[in-house]
């Protein structure tokens, strides 16, 4: 089990992807940072660089990249670019692979929300086709793409992990895959026994508590904790879990956050794999 953090919710400027805070994450014990694809994506070449410099001089890895698509590139309705959408999917899981990723995360709650009018039912085969067609951009970077059902109040669409397992089913690839998000599974009743059902898909776990999206937990301080780090040890689950929230006193937050997980999984501090 591997341990990190979605570095876009703590760093106050995302122009260099969130690497901020890699260093105090190694310090901490954690073993991967989560990144801003769309933002590395945009780099000039030099400063992408140096992206690479200093993650190869953290002690720690880039296993994850978050945020792939940006609001502006609109993935569903009338007007969708399927042409620039490849072009810029090429460009971005590319650099995403020379970072080392192996984990894309496909949320993009505003690219892919469906605009007013247009049939939801066009809108998942648009998705469908979509997710096809990166597969094999995907697999030629050595990258699995996850899904990340979001709760309604971020998107319209594919909002559950029942959803998002249906989405991944459909896009009969080995290269897209599902993400289990705790605060957005809690936010959306979703029953958290989904993990069963969908374990053969799951490639990837982001976790925040429910109140206030914040960053750090504590057990037992929320009573869907239980199922849902239960059902996924059921499972056999032995991934990456990304804190993904909010905190005003990050390396307080993250050191708690990563004894909270400790605790829970039962993993030797000292063993990094």
């Amino acid at each position: 089990m591997k341990f990190g953090i979605c570095s876009n919710m703590v760093v106050n400027d995302l122009r260099s992807g969130g690497i901020e805070v890699i260093e105090s994450l190694a310090k901490l014990g954690y073993d991967y940072i989560e990144l801003s694809l769309v933002h590395l994506a945009t780099l000039p070449e030099s400063e992408f660089k140096g992206i690479i410099g200093r993650i190869n001089n953290s002690g720690i890895h880039c296993d994850c990249c978050n945020n792939f698509f940006s609001p502006e590139m609109k993935l569903t309705g009338r007007v969708v670019n399927m042409p620039k959408i490849e072009e810029y999917s090429k460009h971005a899981l590319g650099r995403a692979a020379q970072l080392g990723v192996s984990i894309v995360v496909f949320g993009s709650g505003a690219a892919k929300t469906v605009p007013p009018g247009f049939p939801k039912g066009e809108a998942i085969l648009q998705l469908i086709e979509l997710c096809r067609k990166l597969a094999p951009i995907a697999a030629d970077n050595g990258i699995t793409i996850v899904i990340e059902p979001l709760r309604k109040e971020e998107c319209n669409i594919i909002n559950t992990a029942f959803e998002g397992m249906q989405l991944a089913k459909q896009a009969g690839s080995a290269n897209i895959q599902l993400l289990i998000d705790y605060f957005h599974l809690t936010a959306e009743k979703e029953n958290p026994d989904i993990i069963m059902a969908a374990s053969r898909y799951i490639k990837h776990i982001h976790f925040a508590k429910t109140k206030g999206r914040s960053f750090s937990a504590n057990p037992g301080e929320e009573t869907g904790y239980d199922r849902f780090f239960s059902n996924l040890k059921k499972i056999g689950y032995n991934e990456r879990i990304s804190i993904e929230g909010y905190t005003s006193n990050f390396d307080e937050d993250a050191k708690k956050s990563y004894a909270f997980l400790n605790q829970i999984f039962i993993k030797n501090i000292s063993s990094h794999s």
